[in-house]
Parts: C-alpha cells; sequence; structure tokens
C-alpha cells in the first residue's frame, strides 16, 4: 500500500480485476433473496393494516420489525458484485437463515417453495466459499478497514 495521501485506495475491483464468476452468482442470489425479504415485510405491514389479525398491534409490530431487517439487505450484494469484504459475513448470515426458513417450510409440506430456498441457499453458501471468491474478497482487505481504526 502507497504511503502517497492523495491516492484512493481501490475498492472496487478495476478491469484488471475481475469480480470471480461464483461472487457474482452469490451476489445475484442475494439479490433476489433481498427483494423477497422486501416485498414480504411490505407485504406484512400492508397485510397488518388492511387485513384482520387476531392481534393487530402484534402484526403491525412484526410487519415494522421485518421491514426494519429487510431495508439494508439491498447492500450485500452491493458489495459482493465490488468484492468488498464487508459483504461476506451478511452473505452467509442471509444463506443461513434461508436455510432456516426452508426447514420450515419443508415441515408445512410447503415443497415449491422449501426446494428453490434450500439450492439457492446452498449454492450462495458454496459460492461465497471458493478459493476464488476468498482470494477476490480477501485481496484489499486492508483498505476495506475504517482508516480510523488504523490512527490515520
Amino acid at each position: 500500500m502507497s504511503s502517497d495521501p492523495t491516492q484512493a485506495a481501490p475498492t472496487v475491483a478495476g478491469p484488471a480485476e475481475q469480480v470471480p464468476r461464483p461472487l457474482t452468482v452469490v451476489a445475484a442470489i442475494t439479490a433476489v433473496e433481498s427483494a423477497v425479504a422486501l416485498i414480504y415485510a411490505l407485504w406484512l405491514v400492508v397485510e397488518s393494516v388492511t387485513g384482520t389479525p387476531r392481534e393487530r398491534g402484534q402484526a403491525i409490530a412484526v410487519g415494522i420489525t421485518f421491514l426494519i431487517l429487510a431495508v439494508p439487505l439491498p447492500l450485500v450484494p452491493r458489495a459482493l458484485a465490488r468484492a468488498s469484504m464487508r459483504g461476506r459475513t451478511p452473505a452467509v448470515m442471509m444463506q443461513l437463515l434461508a436455510l432456516w426458513v426452508a426447514y420450515f417450510m419443508v415441515e408445512a409440506h410447503f415443497w415449491i417453495g422449501a426446494v428453490p430456498t434450500v439450492a439457492a441457499a446452498v449454492v450462495g453458501l458454496v459460492c461465497i466459499f471458493t478459493p476464488a471468491s476468498t482470494a477476490a474478497l480477501t485481496r484489499h482487505w486492508r483498505e476495506d478497514e475504517d482508516p480510523a481504526a488504523d490512527g490515520k
């Protein structure tokens, strides 16, 4: 790393540093999962207000909680597409949560939802841990750190 303070650290993969295909695949998977989570959260909020839930206050609280949790999710595929190390942990957590949700789909015999959810989560986990993805995500790990943490 250069000591020249006028040079900005590269945080986006340039033309010489292509994002590997597995990382692009997991970015696409997390983008779809993010969209589904946002749509579901919005649906929960709308249904809690316009529907006839048993406990309206609890339904609204759950809907708003899901919405608060789903709003930052689109940042995960963006970070992965830029080969930023900051996207790896949230992406892994999204895949593990998808497997957890799929478990309940299987218990409810909702196979049409469970099979693609499991497939997407497993492919996402495999792609995030391939050597090419790991190398791309850790290539500039110093630049991904907060400059204030280094005392600069």
